[in-house]
């Protein structure tokens, strides 16, 4: 399509993935993951579960499709059936792939619900780029931009958070599966959020067969279809998110209050550790001697972290060698920050 196509495509996509990427952040930033593992979430949505998307929809298209049928039935199949089922698939995919790496990246629901959003804003990225491009060049044919401001009023302003509602719901079974360690609930609940989020897909593509289109307001069969239904589920789906945040400050403020109890952190520094305020306070008291103190308090800070989250994923299944390594692996790692942001804050001589 063109050079100058493609750049105002590209632009224009980073409204929406920018507005995905900083929710993700928010949601992220009290119990951080690896950003390596990050990385790979996006990558995976934006490049992987793209590429295999045209690869095995094109055989799912023909797979449903009548060699007799209409253009409307074909669109209808297309948009109902097999973006749903192909593109859903393809983005959990990348979920599966994280289980396999490692179970430590997605040890909870709002773990599951980070990547997943991860994949989807991704996918999205790419899907948008696309989109947009297509319909800027017809804009250009045609003479006007109405068509082009258009699509980006309903797929960057009205929808950036669509693929992040559908994945997100594989990715929060898979984490509550994998925070009971319940081989049976990775395939019962990840079935089921797949197969909800595939629902939900369809449900958003399919409202554009059946909303009557008035030739003077075009978009107010739509919008009013929208604030009716969509925007009921994306609130429930934020509440259900707002909840898992709030959750995960309870069970971390109750894990680390057990390791306090026994002696490795003091009240003060377990109310540092659940306050995202005083973590920055911390940080920043340590900037002040230091860019390594500062890298030594922050490590210190995740690796409590991520042990309080580990702590209570094991409560609910047996204690195995790899699970008290990876205690013990954190524990040590803690005591070497501390003896690290010690010796860079202390005075060599006393007053």
């Amino acid at each position: 399509l063109g050079f100058g196509t493609s750049l105002v495509a590209f632009t224009a996509t980073l409204v929406p993935v920018a507005m995905v990427l900083l929710a993700v952040w928010w949601l992220d930033r009290y119990t951080p993951q690896p950003r390596m593992s990050l990385v790979y979430a996006f990558a995976w949505g934006a490049i992987g579960s793209v590429l295999l998307t045209l690869f095995f929809g094109t055989f799912f298209d023909a797979w449903i499709s009548p060699e007799d049928e209409t253009q409307l039935i074909d669109s209808f199949l297309g948009a109902v059936v097999q973006a749903p089922v192909v593109e859903e698939a393809m983005k959990s995919a990348g979920l599966l792939g994280l289980l396999i790496w490692g179970r430590r990246y997605i040890s909870g629901p709002l773990d599951g619900v980070v990547y997943a959003a991860l994949i989807a804003g991704g996918f999205a990225f790419t899907e948008n780029i696309l989109y947009f491009a297509q319909s800027f060049h017809q804009a250009q044919a045609a003479g006007e931009v109405a068509g082009f401001w258009q699509t980006f009023f309903l797929r960057g302003i009205l929808s950036p958070f669509a693929h992040v509602s559908f994945t997100a719901l594989c990715g929060l079974g898979l984490g509550i599966a994998a925070e009971r360690r319940s081989l049976m609930l990775y395939f019962g609940l990840g079935v089921g959020g797949l197969s909800l989020g595939m629902v939900l897909h369809a449900l958003w593509n399919g409202s554009t067969f059946f909303i009557p289109v008035d030739p003077e307001a075009p978009l107010a069969g739509f919008l009013r279809y929208y604030a009716s239904v969509q925007v009921p589920i994306f609130v429930l789906l934020v509440g259900i998110v707002l909840f898992l945040r709030l959750r995960e400050k309870r069970i971390l403020r109750r894990q680390l209050s057990e390791y306090g109890r026994a002696g490795w952190f003091s009240p003060d520094e377990v109310a540092m550790l659940i306050s995202m305020r005083r973590r920055r306070r911390a940080e920043a008291w340590a900037a002040r001697h230091g860019a390594v103190a500062r890298m030594g308090m922050r490590h210190l800070i995740r690796s409590a972290v991520a042990l309080g989250m580990e702590r209570h994923s094991v409560l609910f299944g047996r204690t195995t060698a790899r699970t008290r390594a990876r205690e013990r692996e954190l524990l040590e790692d803690i005591t070497a920050d501390r003896r690290l942001i010690g010796a860079l804050t202390a005075p060599v001589v006393r007053a």
